[in-house]
C-alpha cells in the first residue's frame, strides 16, 4: 500500500493534472468518540478510480481504501475489521466517515483520484482528535488574550512542559472564528520550536510562536496550538487576539458636528432674547395700567343749617375722595 501511494505521488509529477480534487476542509477537530467526515470531490463526467490514504503522525503512509473503474471497494484490512470506517460514494464524489474516533485517528488524510494518464490529489485534511485521558505529566499552556493596534506584529506562544515523553514535537496553528467554525490552519507540523532538557527532573520544556505581520481586523480570533507528542495530540486553550478601534477621522462628519452645536447655540441666544422681550413687553404694560387711574374730588354740601351751632362745626367742607379706573 505504502509503495502504492508513492506510485501515485511519482505520477503527479510526470502526468498532466486537468482537474481538481477539492477536500473542503482543511483541519478537522473532534472530541474522542464522535463522527468526522471527510469530503472529496472531482468532475465525475470521466470514469476514474479514487483512492483515501491516511499519513500518521510519525509520517507513514496507509491507503484506507480504493474504488476501482468496476466500482468495486477494496478495503484495507487494518481499518475494514474495525468497522469503524465508511465511504460514500457517488459520480462526482468519495466521501469517508470515521465512526467513534479515538487518539489513534489523529493524522492527515488524502483523497487521490486517477483518470487514464491525469491524477488529482486534495489538499488533505488534519484531524485532530481530542482525548480527555490525555497524559497528567503534560502541561499545554497559551496566554489567554493578547491586545494589539492594526498594522502592528504579534508573536503568539505556545509552551509544552512534559516528562513523560521527550523529544520532537509536530506543532498546529489553527484559528477559530465565526466565518470558520472548523478553523483556518495555519501551520502544518513545524518542529523549530526552543526546547530545554532538565537532566535532574527528566522534564522538557519547549516553546512555540506563530508570528504575524500587519495585523488588521480580519485577523481577531481565538488561535489554538495544537501539539502531537508520542502520537497523542494536546490542546492549548487558545489565545483571544483583539484588535484595537479606532474611528477614521472624516472632515465632513467633524463640520456637521460643529454646525449642529453652532445652531443649537444659536437657537438658545434667540430664545433668551424673545424671553427677555416678552418679560419688557409684560413690564410697559403694567405701567400704562397705573397711569390710567384717575382720582377726582367730590364735594357734598350740605344744606344750610339753621342753628349757629350747626354752621361752627361744619365750617369746612367734607371732601370724599373717590377711585374710579378708566377703561379704554
Amino acid at each position: 500500500m505504502r509503495y502504492y501511494f508513492i506510485v501515485l505521488l511519482s505520477s503527479t509529477i510526470f502526468c498532466s493534472t486537468g482537474f481538481d480534487v477539492v477536500q473542503e476542509d482543511t483541519v478537522k477537530i473532534v472530541e474522542a468518540g464522535g463522527d468526522v467526515n471527510f469530503t472529496c470531490i472531482f468532475p465525475g463526467h470521466v470514469p476514474s478510480t479514487k483512492a483515501w490514504f491516511k499519513q500518521t503522525t510519525v509520517g507513514k503512509y496507509l491507503q484506507i481504501v480504493s474504488l476501482d473503474l468496476k466500482k468495486q471497494l477494496k478495503w484495507n484490512s487494518s481499518f475494514e475489521k474495525t468497522n469503524r470506517f465508511n465511504v460514500t460514494k457517488v459520480d462526482d464524489y468519495f466521501n469517508l466517515t470515521i465512526l467513534k474516533t479515538k487518539p489513534s485517528d489523529s493524522a492527515t488524510y488524502y483523497c487521490v483520484v486517477s483518470a487514464y494518464e491525469t491524477i488529482g490529489m486534495g489538499s488533505a485534511t488534519r484531524l485532530l482528535v481530542k482525548d480527555a485521558a490525555t497524559d497528567r505529566n503534560t502541561t499545554l499552556h497559551q496566554s489567554l488574550i493578547e491586545t494589539v493596534d492594526p498594522g502592528d506584529s504579534v508573536n503568539l506562544q505556545c509552551s509544552i512542559f512534559t516528562e513523560s515523553c521527550a523529544g520532537d514535537h509536530s506543532v498546529y496553528w489553527f484559528k477559530q472564528s465565526s466565518g470558520h467554525p472548523e478553523g483556518v490552519l495555519y501551520t502544518k507540523g513545524e518542529r523549530n520550536g526552543r526546547c530545554k532538557n532538565n537532566t535532574e527532573s527528566q522534564t522538557q520544556s519547549c516553546v512555540y510562536s506563530l508570528h504575524k505581520n500587519n495585523i488588521s481586523r480580519s485577523d481577531s480570533g481565538i488561535y489554538y496550538c495544537a501539539v502531537d507528542q508520542c502520537g497523542e495530540i494536546l490542546f492549548g486553550r487558545g489565545t483571544q487576539l483583539n484588535i484595537r478601534e479606532y474611528f477614521d477621522f472624516n472632515p465632513g462628519l467633524l463640520a456637521l458636528g460643529i454646525s449642529n452645536i453652532m445652531f443649537l447655540a444659536l437657537v438658545v441666544v434667540l430664545g433668551i432674547k424673545l424671553c427677555r422681550s416678552q418679560i419688557k413687553t409684560s413690564a410697559s404694560q403694567t405701567t400704562q395700567d397705573e397711569d390710567g387711574l384717575n382720582y377726582a374730588s367730590i364735594t357734598f354740601r350740605q344744606k344750610p343749617l339753621n342753628t349757629r351751632r350747626a354752621r361752627a362745626k361744619f365750617t369746612q367742607d367734607q371732601s370724599l375722595y373717590a377711585q374710579v379706573r378708566s377703561h379704554q
